[in-house]
């Protein structure tokens, strides 16, 4: 039960760790109102209408027949919704009450003065409207609400036959002075108010730009009606005439442009710059815009099964300007042509002679191209395909280079894709207020447009994957506008403009990109993972910790971290080296990589500093054993049991030697970062010249020069220097001292330092006899009888740590002032020692007396076992087979000397790492070599002697040195 109780709570916590991970990346999804948060839809399941039953009607923006009464959620007035072809509305007799925050509106049935049942409706009797009405009206319920008896708890906007001014079912007038007029709608002056912002932008395009003239309401005079209707009522088709404006708007970006809505709720990174206040933001349809950044690179590189390997099946739709439908069926290239040549077909692989159609178009053919489609297509177009069985539609990008800079560039994460088109418009000029040519002048022609824009190249673009012939990317549509200028006066019927249609496909084959990307990394990942695993089973077997609890959790993300810096790495390294990546890529692997290894670093080397070191002494004091000139041959044992006091001719010297000789080892390298540097800046500059200015060479050639010269370093001093692990193991002989350290309380490491003469704290003479005596001796030094293994990795019984703290608790007592309770481990003190410098001595001596024994065997209830690993143990790094109880441990052999874990020799490698992720990072950043070089330099330097001062802290803490004597 506890440990399931663990489990939960390993399941919060992962729970918040990857809720703060999408916090960090900024793409944490809260389940919100807001629709801004649904994503836009590209994919659709084609129903034919049909098949719409009596109570559905046909949603033309999903391609699916939708229940009224279910769509509504409860809206429309207990299921009172009817549908009508391409949407639901109220039936005959009822009220339409519009509120805010629902998709339909609620109907209320009508109740007339002359009416004799008992009516249920809230609203004051409705007088009949006359038999010809001109208008319906629009207004607040706030309006009705003051003269009802009842007032009904809905905020909204009412529809009514009649004007609600008059208590005479008048449906003939309109006050101006308090309504608006649009089409056959009376609608409330307060109503506008929120969107009477966007005559602001029909007053731009009447004196720039576009120039249609003010006179002429078609276009863009009704755009602040058309949003009222779309926005607020939720009309379809006023949104689909909302989307035609914005493209005939050529997809404008200003605030108050038709656009603002779909950009608001369709385009993620520019939400905030379009809101206004008295839109109401909703997920608008149609779908107008993709979003930018990676989706759109996502969105490119897919791949679709066709029905058809022989030829792309294409769908089309076609509104008109007003929002209505006017066509939807197959798409063919000629509907798009404009030369008199027949255009290419769909079929898969033309040859390139037969997927092209050029020409030169006049601008009186332009003109009366304009005449006939009258700015009344807008097209949408969509690939047929299949998946899981089902045919699909998807609509197809289109790219306009000449909306934005950034369209043109190769980027294609930086493309604003939109998928509404038209071929060509024109911003007519108002001839009633200009004086024109007679019609039958070929002139007159001219003075119909201000100006003109069409489509002057058009090229439908995919791409064939060379391993699977019946799967195609995604086509896209590029397209170029051209913008003719008519009202300059040197404009002619017969200039001539070009026009090409074009179908192009590019065999494809996946590149080492897609191998590095999509099957390396994953690999790695998983590789990495699983190591992370393995390490926290080893790490718990040693601590003897439970799995389930937290700090085991902390220890897997924290291997998870390093291990995951290496693949990341890794995957950059082989990206470099296969020169198939970019910038971009290459900082999103290298920048949270240089992280990770830094926290796995730092926490590495500082759990590494404050391991739990003893020096264990095996001198004597020399009054110990007296007539014994040169004590030679006396046991050391003899003096290991007895209390350190003042008398004792033992000098300390060498403990403190040994410690200073440990914290010099600790910060020693195997290789010198600043000759690595130099090395790199040099060669770097030597070999520049052959990347030509490339960042991507420029980084892969740091990378090889770097780790050429780790490589040459580490070889070099393996084979040149001498082992300095070996010569402190020496140098513990020499002192007669021996260091046993723990890292966890159930894993460590000890050095046999013990001298096989006996003693080494002596004179000049006593040790020329030591060394004439060691050049016959062989095999004397080891922990074992005729045996030189010095190193061990150990892993000690489980009472040794609670044995050891318990010899501390006195020390530890007097550290924090309670004197009163070690007075109990006072005997044979000397009254002239300071009390602190008294109970010192007495943990150091109690702490090297249980050592000596431990390590003689001479605890009864205490004792190891020495053995050597298997080469699998060795290999992994872990004990399989190990012999550890209450009272029994395990002392492995270590020839290659791991005790260099807990210092920076043992640790080179992922120091390197991280300077090299440090070295990438800062070049790919400032395209400097000097400043990252300078960077990787000052990183190492600071690492020693943070390292040094913590290292030198624990030293003095845990082997009871006094920090003013080590250096």
């Amino acid at each position: 039960m506890r440990c399931f109780l663990r489990i939960i709570n390993w399941c919060f916590a992962l729970l918040w760790i990857g809720t703060l991970i999408q916090l960090a990346n900024g793409s944490l999804t809260i389940p919100t109102p807001n629709p801004t948060q649904v994503p836009t839809p590209h994919t659709f399941r084609f129903q034919n209408p049909l098949q719409c039953l009596k109570n559905e009607y046909y949603n033309l923006n999903l391609f699916d027949c939708v229940p009224c009464n279910e769509v509504a959620l409860g809206d429309g007035g207990l299921g009172k919704l009817q549908p009508d072809k391409f949407t639901c509305k109220c039936p005959i007799g009822h009220l339409s009450i519009y509120e805010r925050g629902k998709t339909w509106p609620t109907c209320d049935e009508i109740c007339t003065p002359d009416r004799s049942d008992n009516c249920t409706s809230v609203w004051l009797p409705q007088p009949r409207p006359s038999a010809q009405c001109s208008y319906r009206y629009l207004n607040s319920t706030s309006v009705f609400a003051s003269q009802l008896a009842v007032h009904p708890l809905i905020a909204g906007i009412i529809l009514t036959k009649t004007n609600p001014a008059s208590s005479k079912g008048d449906c003939q007038s309109c006050d101006l002075a308090h309504n608006f007029r649009y089409q056959d709608f009376c609608l409330a002056s307060s109503l506008l108010r929120p969107y009477m912002h966007y005559n602001a932008f029909w007053q731009a395009t009447t004196t720039t730009g576009f120039r249609p003239d003010a006179s002429a309401p078609s276009h863009f005079g009704d755009l602040k009606f058309v949003a009222f209707f779309c926005l607020t009522l939720r009309n379809d088709t006023a949104c689909q005439q909302l989307a035609n404006l914005c493209v005939l708007s050529h997809f404008s970006l200003e605030k108050h442009s038709p656009c603002s809505a779909f950009l608001l709720t369709q385009v993620s990174d520019v939400v905030m710059k379009y809101a206004h206040s008295g839109e109401q933001v909703r997920s608008l349809q149609p779908f107008l815009f993709y979003k930018k950044g990676r989706v759109t690179k996502e969105l490119l590189s897919k791949t679709l099964q066709l029905p058809d390997r022989k030829e792309l099946r294409l769908f089309s739709t076609t509104f008109g300007l007003d929002g209505g439908l006017k066509r939807w069926g197959p798409f063919h290239p000629e509907m798009l042509n404009m030369c008199q040549q027949p255009a290419p077909n769909l079929r898969l692989a033309l040859p390139a002679k037969e997927s092209e159609v050029s020409c030169q178009l006049t601008l009186e053919r332009l003109i009366d191209l304009a005449n006939q489609q009258a700015n009344d297509e807008f097209l949408t177009v969509f690939l047929n395909f299949s998946s899981n069985w089902q045919f699909l539609l998807h609509q197809l990008p289109v790219l306009i280079e000449t909306l934005t800079p950034e369209n043109q560039r190769p980027q294609q994460e930086e493309w604003q894709l939109v998928k509404r088109f038209q071929l060509i418009s024109a911003s007519p000029r108002d001839n009633r207020i200009h004086q024109t040519l007679p019609r039958y002048e070929d002139g007159h022609k001219l003075q119909q447009y201000y100006s003109l824009r069409y489509v002057e190249d058009m090229e439908l673009h995919y791409t064939l994957d060379k391993d699977q012939p019946d799967r195609v990317g995604l086509p896209i549509i590029r397209l170029r506008y051209r913008h003719i200028e008519m009202g300059s006066g040197n404009a002619s019927l017969s200039q001539l403009y070009p026009f090409r249609l074009r179908i192009t496909h590019e065999q494809v084959k996946r590149g080492w990109d897609w191998f590095v990307l999509e099957v390396a990394l994953p690999l790695l990942l998983l590789l990495a993972l699983a190591a992370a695993i393995f390490r926290l089973q080893n790490l718990r077997r040693r601590r003897k910790a439970d799995l389930c609890q937290m700090s085991s959790l902390i220890e897997f993300l924290l291997q998870l971290a390093g291990n995951v810096a290496y693949a990341l790495l890794a995957t950059a390294l082989l990206l470099l080296l296969l020169q198939a990546s970019s910038p971009r890529l290459l900082k999103i692997l290298l920048y949270p990589a240089c992280l990770l290894q830094l926290l796995f670093l730092g926490v590495q080397l500082w759990r590494s500093s404050q391991l739990e070191l003893f020096l264990i002494d095996w001198e004597r004091p020399r009054s110990s054993c007296e007539g014994q000139r040169l004590n030679l041959d006396s046991s050391s044992l003899c003096s290991s049991v007895r209390t350190f006091v003042a008398e004792s001719s033992v000098s300390a010297w060498r403990v403190l030697f040994t410690a200073n000789a440990w914290i010099r080892l600790s910060v020693s390298q195997k290789y010198s970062t600043l000759g690595q540097v130099f090395v790199a800046v040099a060669a770097y500059q030597f070999l520049e010249r052959f990347t030509r200015g490339d960042l991507l060479l420029s980084c892969c050639l740091l990378a090889a020069v770097y780790l050429l010269t780790y490589l040459l370093q580490i070889m070099g001093h393996h084979l040149f220097v001498a082992n300095p692990l070996q010569k402190f193991i020496d140098l513990c002989s020499l002192a007669n001292i021996s260091l046993f350290s723990l890292t966890e309380p159930g894993f460590g490491y000890y050095i046999h330092g013990r001298s096989p003469h006996g003693f080494a704290d002596t004179d000049m003479s006593s040790m020329i006899l030591q060394l004439q005596r060691t050049q016959a001796m062989s095999g004397r030094r080891g922990l074992l009888m005729d045996s030189d293994k010095q190193a061990y990795i150990i892993l000690p019984p489980r009472n040794l740590h609670i044995y050891l703290e318990r010899l501390l608790l006195p020390f530890q007592r007097s550290l924090t002032g309670s004197l009163s309770q070690t007075l109990l481990y006072q005997k044979d003190i000397v009254p002239s020692i300071d009390g602190q410098m008294e109970r010192t001595s007495i943990a150091y001596a109690s702490v090297n007396r249980f050592f000596c024994a431990f390590i003689d065997h001479a605890i009864k209830d205490m004792d190891y076992i020495i053995k050597e690993k298997s080469f699998v143990e060795q290999l992994l790094n872990c004990e399989i087979d190990n012999y550890i109880t209450e009272n029994k441990g395990t002392f492995y052999i270590d020839d290659s000397f791991s005790f260099s874990r807990v210092l920076l020799l043992g640790n080179h490698l992922h120091i390197f790492v991280m300077e090299l992720l440090l070295l990438l990072s800062i070049f790919l950043m400032t395209s400097n070599l000097l400043i990252a070089a300078a960077a990787a330099c000052v990183f190492n330097m600071l690492l020693r002697k943070v390292f040094r001062h913590w290292v030198r802290r624990n030293v003095s803490r845990k082997t009871l040195i006094d920090e003013r004597f080590l250096l």
